[in-house]
């Protein structure tokens, strides 16, 4: 007596499990060629439920059992059409085909009452195949369904909602059931439809679909591709991929080879197409210091158009709108000034401190230079209810009186507004921006003649206003009373 009922758990599907029951009751009872053939009977019939299965979502499945339907009304045999075309398909492998071939011309051997009949092992054999080649299996779907899912994808708007949690919930549904070896053609499939429409703003509600759907796939599935492979398709699809690779994991999973290629392909894109930077800035951290070097250069090179198409960060931007600002120019600083009033106290904050402190310097230089967007900007900032850095404040105020070459001068035009701004702070930080200012004019020496009469009095007057802002004042009026005894201190 042979028992193969303990390969019953393994059955996926419920409806697989009544006829290898019998195989087993029989099994059990001594009627081995009974067993035998129940068992090819299960095989048979969970391959054609599964094809049954798959034609509600699959043309191609459907066309299986549609032949299947017609074979059986002409009463022809259809357990070797059945398992060829599972093979087909992809519902088994050349391997799983090739040891279930053998149990099918066996069936058909033990079939006959007047051939030999199996033994034991032979049966505990089959059980075993069959459970494991097909019970078990549950239906996965092949090239028909992902042709129809990539023909819906691309080409119906309302096939599924764009947004991020509706399409990662869709792979999560979808993907289990596909066949793992049509991942890799499903994926070059479409991005190399994707790759068509990369530049068509008519279609970009399709492609950034497709950019979605596939980070998702590549986020549930291990790496499908090896460093050779990614780098032939980083150089194939470099539209699509610079921004479905644009998350550090996925990135990194490419290699070198395929990373540098995007890289390069991406800033080639950027001289017509600003935005495709996005994408590199969003994996700045994942570079290499190569390719970060080859990003900050493309980026010190851009215009404030550019940066603004870009829509790159203050802090990737810092080194071309300090050049900018620096310029001595009111048409090459205008806009530049008008960058950082978009970027908002938010990203100024993101910077580093010392940063910072030289973004406000330069910004008040600029407006003391009279251009009208630098004014402007102070004027927001004084009635923006916002709260901007202290650093960069600080920036602003001791421009004011000393340089960063700790060279004491008045550049005090805007100083009402400057102070209005000052005052705006809370009271710790604006105790400790003035205790720096005075620090910095004790600590700092005369930019030649310090001042003139008429200035220094107007300055004098404008922080006596204030109280907060007397210990400036007296940093001031001792560094004049000094020049004052030395003699130097003249209209």
């Amino acid at each position: 007596m042979v028992t193969i009922s303990e390969y019953a758990g393994k059955i996926h599907d419920p409806a697989d499990k009544p006829l290898f029951d019998d195989a087993a009751k029989s099994a059990a009872a001594g009627a081995l060629r009974g067993a035998y053939v129940m068992l090819w009977l299960a095989c048979a019939e969970s391959l054609k439920r599964k094809f049954k299965e798959a034609e509600r979502r699959d043309g191609t499945a459907g066309k299986i059992v549609g032949n299947i339907a017609s074979k059986e009304r002409e009463q022809r045999s259809v357990d070797k059409f059945i398992l060829e075309n599972a093979k087909e398909y992809g519902f088994i492998s050349e391997s799983a085909y090739k040891i279930l071939l053998h149990i099918y011309d066996m069936r058909c051997v033990y079939g006959h009452p007047y051939e030999e009949a199996p033994d034991e092992e032979q049966v505990a054999h089959a059980a075993a195949m069959v459970v494991q080649h097909v019970l078990s299996q549950p239906v996965r779907l092949r090239h028909g369904y992902c042709k129809q899912m990539l023909k819906s994808l691309l080409g119906d708007k309302h096939f599924l909602d764009d947004q991020a949690s509706a399409v990662h919930g869709f792979v999560a549904e979808v993907l289990p059931r596909i066949d793992e070896s049509v991942y890799d053609w499903f994926l070059d499939a479409y991005w190399k439809e994707l790759e068509k429409i990369a530049n068509d703003a008519s279609l970009k509600i399709f492609f950034f679909r497709g950019v979605r759907f596939t980070q998702a796939v590549l986020a549930r599935i291990d790496n499908p591709f090896t460093p050779e492979l990614w780098h032939g398709k980083a150089s194939a699809y470099p539209k699509t991929l610079i921004r479905v690779l644009n998350r550090s994991a996925l990135f990194k999973a490419a290699g070198k080879r395929a990373q540098d290629s995007l890289v390069s392909s991406a800033l080639d894109i950027a001289k017509t197409r600003a935005s495709i930077l996005r994408h590199l800035e969003g994996i700045i951290r994942s570079l290499t210091e190569r390719q970060k070097e080859r990003f900050l250069a493309h980026v010190r090179e851009m215009s404030a158009a550019g940066l603004r198409a870009a829509k790159l960060s203050l802090k990737t931007a810092f080194v071309p709108v300090i050049e900018g600002l620096t310029s001595h120019n009111w048409y090459v600083q205008q806009p530049f000034v008008e960058y950082i009033a978009a970027a908002g106290p938010e990203q100024i904050e993101e910077l580093e401190v010392a940063d910072q402190i030289s973004l406000g310097r330069n910004v008040l230089q600029v407006a003391d230079g009279n251009e009208r967007s630098a004014k402007r900007f102070l004027d927001d900032i004084a009635d923006s209810s916002a709260k901007w850095p202290a650093p960069f404040v600080k920036g602003i105020f001791l421009e004011c009186f000393v340089n960063d070459e700790k060279k004491i001068r008045l550049k005090c035009d805007q100083l009402a507004i400057v102070l209005k701004i000052v005052r705006g702070l809370d009271e710790n930080k604006r105790c400790k921006i003035v205790e720096v200012a005075r620090k910095a004019i004790e600590c700092g020496s005369p930019k030649g003649v310090f001042l003139g009469r008429k200035e220094y009095t107007k300055v004098r007057d404008a922080l006596e206003a204030h109280d907060w802002a007397a210990p400036v004042v007296e940093a001031l009026q001792a560094v004049g009373n000094e020049l004052v005894s030395a003699g130097l201190d003249e209209e």
